[in-house]
């Protein structure tokens, strides 16, 4: 709810956002970039997060709009034989799928929760880049990135 404190302050035309009952920044940035990763041409989705969280949960269901998504807690469930264990947000188990699309260059759009570490995170993409032994290096990924 916008307050005028034009009056009430003599601070001129200044108006201030009432944020107390909103969400915190680090959710909204991650909303934000999640929007903005719909807008993209991927393959598919990773999320990483928690299975009880419902920020992560909304990211889930933003990318699976668009993309077949995989709600993963790490890396530890990127499993052998192209499968992966990740949590169904619909029926509230997890379940294990096939994982990656055979096709080649492979798009993977990859978000996580606010309070996913940065080093989970890392875990991921790395164990999905091991699946490809042709695959771009980090450093190689990270330079190709459009911000």
């Amino acid at each position: 709810v916008p307050i005028n404190t034009s009056t009430a302050l003599g601070l001129g035309s200044l108006t201030l956002n009432d944020t107390r009952d909103t969400l915190c920044y680090a959710t909204n940035d991650n909303q934000d970039a999640t929007k903005e990763l719909q807008k993209i041409k991927a393959d598919m989705a990773i999320v990483v997060g928690g299975y009880n969280s419902s920020n992560t949960s909304h990211l889930v269901e933003m990318c699976e709009e668009k993309f077949p998504t995989f709600f993963i807690k790490s890396e530890h469930e990127i499993l052998a034989d192209n499968r992966v264990q990740h949590f169904d947000i619909h029926s509230e188990k997890i379940i294990q799928s096939v994982f990656l699309p055979t096709h080649s260059p492979l798009h993977i759009a990859i978000t996580s929760g606010a309070s996913c570490p940065d080093t989970t995170i890392d875990r991921v993409i790395f164990k999905v880049l091991s699946v490809f032994p042709t695959s771009k290096t980090p450093a190689e990924v990270l330079q190709n990135i459009h911000l």
